[in-house]
C-alpha cells in the first residue's frame, strides 16, 4: 500500500518490502509504506494531527511497532510524529538518511527487544532483612505500639536501615538474574529503578532463534524465586532501548 495523502503519522523505519502490519493504527486507520531505495517508513494518514495524543493512539502506536518487531527489524519513531509532506520523506529524508537507517536496521536484524521486570514480594523480603539484620529487628520491636511522633527518630533510622538492606539485597539478586539471562541475549542493559521493591529491570536484545530459550530462562528464574520475587516478561518489542527513537 502506498500512501499519498498530505499528513502522515510516522511509526518507524523498516526495510523496503517489509509487509505492512495488519493491526489498525492511530485513529483506527490502516498502516502503509513510503519506500525509497532499501528503506521504508511505516505511516498512517491522519486528518487532525493535533488530536492524536490519546491513550488509545499511544497503545496503537506501540502495538504496530511490536507486531512488526516480532518478525522484522524496525527503528521506532517517537509517539506523535507527524509529517505534513510525504514528498519530503521520499525525496529528502529517506535519500539523505538512507545509509544511516540501513546501518541501524542491519544492527538489529534478526532480533527483538524483551524486558524482564523483577520485583520483591514485600512481606517476604522484609522478613528476610529483619531476620538478617539485628539492628532492624531491634528497631522494629522498639517502635511497635508507639505513635509516629513518639518514635519519630527511630522510625527514620529504621526506614534508612531497611532501604539500605533492600538495596544491597537487590544488587546481589539483580546480578544473579543478569548472569542467568545474558548468555541468551545479543545485547543487554539495566534500567534505573526508583522503587525500593524493584530488583531489576533487565532489557535484552534477543535473537529470534534464541527467544524460546530466553523465555524458558525467565520462567525458570520465576519458578525458583516463587513467593520471593515476581517476574514480568514483555516482548517481543520494538528495540527502543538499543536504537533509540529516530
Amino acid at each position: 500500500m502506498t500512501v499519498t495523502v498530505a499528513d502522515q503519522y510516522v511509526y518507524g523505519i523498516v526495510r523496503a518490502g517489509t509487509p505492512a502490519p495488519t493491526l489498525p493504527g492511530v485513529d483506527g486507520e490502516a498502516v502503509g509504506l513510503l519506500t525509497s531505495g532499501e528503506v521504508a517508513v511505516l505511516v498512517t494518514p491522519v486528518a487532525v494531527p493535533g488530536e492524536l495524543a490519546t491513550p488509545e493512539n499511544l497503545l496503537a502506536h506501540s502495538r504496530i511497532l511490536d507486531q512488526v518487531a516480532a518478525e522484522h527489524a524496525v527503528l521506532p519513531m517517537a509517539f506523535g510524529t507527524v509529517v505534513p509532506d510525504p514528498d519530503a520523506i521520499l525525496n529528502d529524508v529517506l535519500p539523505r538518511m538512507h545509509d544511516e537507517y540501513l546501518a541501524g536496521l542491519q544492527r538489529i536484524e534478526g532480533a527483538a527487544q524483551f524486558t524482564v521486570s523483577a520485583r520483591y514480594v514485600e512481606d517476604a523480603v522484609l522478613a528476610e532483612v529483619i531476620d538478617e539484620d539485628p539492628d532492624i529487628a531491634r528497631l522494629r520491636e522498639a517502635t511497635k505500639g508507639r505513635s509516629e511522633d513518639e518514635a519519630h527518630y527511630e522510625l527514620i533510622e529504621l526506614g534508612r536501615l531497611v532501604s539500605d538492606a533492600l538495596a544491597r539485597k537487590a544488587a546481589v539478586d539483580a546480578r544473579a538474574i543478569a548472569e542467568r539471562l545474558t548468555p541468551v541475549t545479543r545485547e543487554s542493559l539495566v534500567r534505573d529503578s526508583s522503587r525500593s521493591e524493584d530488583v531489576v529491570e533487565f532489557v535484552a536484545l534477543v535473537d529470534r532463534e534464541a527467544q524460546p530459550g530466553f523465555e524458558r530462562a525467565v520462567e525458570s528464574l520465576a519458578a525458583e524465586s516463587a513467593g520471593r520475587i515476581l517476574f514480568r516478561l514483555l516482548g517481543p518489542q520494538a528495540p527502543y532501548d538499543f536504537v533509540g527513537e529516530v
